[in-house]
Formats: structure tokens, sequence, C-alpha cells
């Protein structure tokens, strides 16, 4: 590793890079930072459990399926989210043969999967009478609006 490297804090999405910047930190883009990857990963799961717990509970009446059934739920999305990869990977192999996809890995495809499936539910979380449910909602939307905005200033920057 170089001395650059070493001196300079890497993430992946365009926002911590920018909050940095503006802190006075050197940041570079880097394709995988552990701490955004857990935060996000934590956040995306959780918005999915409180979606599929608010879209399934009410069809289980008695209350000790009702238990049951929250104590499988984080099971079954974490199921849920292994096929998803599965079938977006076979997607891409088809896309690959065809000639559609030439990047090294599937991250950027799996990456705008999970992020456009995360933004979804989150848009139908808006639609909860619950506050905090909403709030999860606000919450992925506007780290998500602020990342974009980071993007464009980050390539005005570049371009200046």
């Amino acid at each position: 590793m170089s001395d650059r490297t070493r001196s300079e804090r890497g993430y992946a999405f365009a926002l911590p890079r920018v909050l940095a910047r503006l802190v006075g930190h050197k940041v570079r883009r880097a394709e995988f930072s552990g701490a955004e990857a857990y935060g996000v990963g934590i956040l995306v799961f959780g918005i999915s459990c409180v979606w599929a717990e608010r879209a399934l509970l009410p069809l289980v009446r008695a209350l000790p399926l009702r238990l049951f059934f929250l104590i499988l739920l984080p099971v079954g999305i974490w199921l849920a989210f292994l096929i998803l990869y599965y079938l977006v990977s076979l997607v891409i192999a088809l896309c690959r043969r065809l000639g559609l996809y030439a990047a090294l890995t599937n991250n950027p495809c799996q990456h705008v999967a999970i992020m456009s499936l995360t933004t979804l539910l989150s848009l139908l979380l808006l639609r909860d009478e619950c506050t905090w449910v909403k709030s999860l909602g606000i919450l992925w939307l506007g780290l998500l609006g602020l990342n974009l905005l980071a993007l464009v200033w980050l390539s005005l920057v570049r371009k200046g």
C-alpha cells in the first residue's frame, strides 16, 4: 500500500467523500468501505424487514403465530436477498453472453438492483400511518438524494 492511499480515506459513496472533504480530510474513491457497507447494509435490511412486517403481519391473526412470524422474518428476508442476488447474477450472466455487460464484477448491477428495491420499499413506507415508519422511508430517500447531490458536486469539482 502506498503512502498516498494510507493518508487518504476511501469511501464508496459520494456523500461521505464530500462530508470528509468539507471537514478537511483527503479522500479517494474506494470500491469497498467497511463502515459504509455495514451501515447501508443494516439500513437496507431494516427497511426490508419493516416493510415485510407491515405488509404481512396483518395476515397472521393468532398471537403465538405472530411471534413465530416475527422471529422468522429476518431469516426470510435474508433468504429473499440471497435469491435476489442469485437471480441478478443469472441476468448478468445472460447479459455477458449477449455482450451487453463487460464489468469484471457483478457489484454495479447488484448495487442498482438492491438500491432500486430499497427505494421502492421506502416509497411504500411513506404511505404508512405510523410516523417512525414514514421517517424510515424519508431517511432513505433523503440519504439517496444527498448522495446524488454529492455525486453532482464531485463531478463539478473535478471539471472545474
